[in-house]
């Protein structure tokens, strides 16, 4: 299933329902062994909270929300809880409501998914589910899942959640010019996902102006929103990465977010905890 609502554009590419979903974008096992990982992390942490409008051509179609919590305890892992929301305007409301929830929980070290949820309500559309994701033994546990042979799924090693895979890029060097490869895994399938790095851009919206670069978002073989073309996203040239304007085409029309509010957060003061222990110098 594929969707058109507000959802779809907020988060990168958020709404897993907006993958498509078919054999050959799947990715068959055969990755390397787990090996534990530790990714520094300027970009975020906890208290960092961007509040979007969401326009629909002229139209003010809701409000998005992305925020970081924690961090938290979760089956011996310290992780941050990140959320996003997707509201409908109560205009848009009388003839199409959104009220969508995703939430994960984010290795604080390995920044991998260990949790992730949503709750999507979308018209007369409700749908949720919950994932457990066990990193070192490689797979991920749907446990309301009622089809036995979904219950289990093979996952890569650090594979995230498409929400967490947002805030993974935004850790990365995003040179212009230079593509990165993330594995993401969503309703019982592994994508690799493409971001690739196009220009560096003035973008002015709400919540002020920023130096950016422009990234586009794309499975190996073709468009995350396949059905109507492109979707890209403007994200400040600084170390913090933030995202600050979405586009993409839907079936009539384009779909926007932009900035209108953020407070910035914290980054997490962290050491390596497997960094392998230096030999103590004989005197």
């Amino acid at each position: 299933m594929k969707t058109d609502t507000l959802t779809a554009v907020l988060m990168l590419m958020l709404a897993p329902a907006a993958l498509a979903q078919t054999e050959e974008d799947s990715v068959a096992a055969g990755w390397p062994p787990y090996e534990p990982r530790y990714v520094e992390n300027d970009a975020f942490g906890p208290g960092e909270r961007l509040v979007f409008s969401v326009e629909y051509g002229i139209v003010k179609a809701g409000t998005a929300t992305m925020e970081v919590t924690g961090p938290e305890e979760y089956r011996g892992h310290s992780a941050y809880r990140v959320t996003a929301t997707a509201r409908s305007s109560s205009a848009f409301s009388s003839f199409f409501r959104v009220e969508d929830v995703n939430e994960a929980l984010l290795d604080v070290y390995q920044l991998h998914t260990l949790w992730f949820a949503k709750d999507l309500n979308e018209g007369d559309y409700s749908h949720s589910e919950e994932v457990l994701f066990h990193q070192e033994e490689g797979y991920a546990h749907y446990p309301d899942e009622t089809d036995s042979s979904l219950v289990y799924s093979e996952i890569p090693p650090h594979a995230l959640d498409v929400l967490s895979s947002l805030y993974y890029a935004r850790t990365l060097p995003l040179e212009v010019g230079e593509t990165y490869e993330i594995d993401t895994h969503a309703d019982n399938d592994n994508y690799p996902l493409l971001v690739k790095v196009l220009e560096r851009e003035e973008i002015r919206v709400p919540a002020g102006e920023f130096s950016c670069v422009k990234v586009q978002p794309v499975l190996r073989s073709e468009a995350i929103f396949d059905q109507q073309g492109e979707l890209f996203v403007w994200l400040t040239d600084d170390q913090r990465h933030m995202p600050v304007l979405m586009r993409s085409a839907i079936v009539i029309g384009e779909i926007a977010c932009l900035l209108r509010e953020y407070s910035p957060g914290e980054p997490l003061e962290l050491e390596n905890p497997f960094a392998p222990e230096e030999e103590p110098v004989e005197r």
